[in-house]
Order: structure tokens, then C-alpha cells, then sequence
């Protein structure tokens, strides 16, 4: 364990301890002034080798690298219940912050089976039509089973202004597994990030077509 602190969770004083001594970041930029429990996540702060920093600099400009660790967070959001998330703050995205969160349902009733544009409405019974690419019949749209929810996040606070000392054992009990479960939640980021330094990085080039108004003789 990297950033995961052992927490005895009968003990008021060393809960109280450890919550009102957790390090706290800002949920957005200064200027909305709510801070939550946070990491610093920084390279140098990773407990890394030197040969090890080095890699580490270059893999952060490879793309795509935050689909590879964001599956700990997805974990982290689904044992939750999707109350709380953890996002990356900072001018380098060098602070890892817990959030408050929440799944709402986006609205959409369909989706086209070709071209997955989703849309609004229901499919009536004998248009399925896809207004986007023009798809129907099997390949075109189709209504969801279930309703598709998005998480929500939100940049409130937690426990800014809390006394520690008027709460009760089982809400001590409570919040620290919440800081604890998110603290273990950036250790498994971490060791995944680590993980990734064995991975060899190559440069690619790729063509991205696009279009453009030419004259053309008559």
C-alpha cells in the first residue's frame, strides 16, 4: 500500500485523526472554493525509481492512457452505487479527488444498430428508419431495454466544515471506509500506472482525411 493508511475503526480519536488529517484538494479550480479528500499523484510522488520517472514522463503523453486506469475508478463508482466518483483535478491533472456523483437517465429511448446514433424517441411500429444514416429494417433503430444512465458528477464539497468531534461512532465508521475505499482506489491506480511501464511505446503516424472546396474547370 502506497497512499491506503491501516485505520482502527474503534477508535474515535484515530478516526477523527485520520479524516481531519487527510489531504484535501479543490473539487474544481480555486475559484469555487470546495476542496474534498484528494491525493497527490504527481510522478515524482509515486514512490517510483529514477529509470522508472523517466518512462513514466513519457507514457503520460501517450493516448488513451486514461481508459487504462480508469477501470479502478470504475470499480470504485459501482461498489458505491454511483454516489461517489473519483476525478483528476490540477493544472496537471496531478490530484486525484474524491466526488459526489449520481446515475440519472439521459433521456434517449432508441439507438440505430448501424450507426449507433441515439435518439429521443421510440421506434414506431413500422419505421425504424435512422435519421442519421438512413438505416433500417434489422440494421436499423431499435429501443433500448433498458433506459441508458449516465454518472453525474458533482463539484460540491465533502466534509469541509464538518466537527468530527459531534459525530457519531457509526458515521466515523462510515466515512472513513468511504476515504479508505477511495485511498485503495488510487493505490490500484497506481500499481496499474506502474504496471503500464513494462508496455514498450511506439510512435505511429496516422492520416486523418478531411474535406476541402477546390476549383474545378469547366
Amino acid at each position: 500500500m502506497h497512499f491506503q493508511k491501516s485505520v482502527d475503526t474503534t477508535s474515535r480519536e484515530e478516526m477523527i485523526a485520520f479524516l481531519s488529517g487527510h489531504f484535501r484538494y479543490d473539487t474544481m479550480r480555486a475559484w469555487n472554493k470546495c476542496q474534498s479528500y484528494a491525493l497527490n499523484v504527481k510522478v515524482h510522488r509515486l514512490g517510483l525509481s529514477t529509470e522508472q520517472c523517466s518512462k513514466a514522463y513519457d507514457i503520460l503523453q501517450v493516448e488513451g492512457l486514461w481508459e487504462s486506469l480508469n477501470e479502478c475508478i470504475h470499480e470504485f463508482e459501482q461498489e458505491h452505487e454511483g454516489r461517489f466518483t473519483i476525478c483528476s483535478n490540477g493544472r496537471s491533472s496531478g490530484y486525484l479527488v474524491l466526488l459526489q456523483s449520481e446515475y440519472r437517465l439521459t433521456g434517449h429511448q432508441s439507438y440505430c444498430r448501424s450507426c449507433y446514433q441515439r435518439n429521443f424517441k421510440l421506434c414506431a411500429l413500422n419505421d425504424n428508419r435512422c435519421g442519421r444514416c438512413g438505416a433500417d429494417g434489422e440494421k436499423g433503430r431499435v429501443n433500448y431495454q433498458t433506459p441508458p444512465k449516465e454518472l453525474v458528477t458533482h463539484h460540491a464539497g465533502i466534509d469541509e466544515d464538518a466537527d468530527f468531534d459531534e459525530w457519531s461512532l457509526e458515521q466515523l465508521q462510515d466515512r472513513v471506509k468511504l476515504v479508505d475505499g477511495f485511498d485503495k482506489a488510487c493505490d490500484q491506480v497506481r500499481e496499474r500506472f506502474i504496471d503500464l511501464l513494462s508496455e514498450e511505446i511506439v510512435e505511429e503516424t496516422f492520416y486523418v482525411p478531411q474535406k476541402r472546396m477546390v476549383l474545378k474547370s469547366a
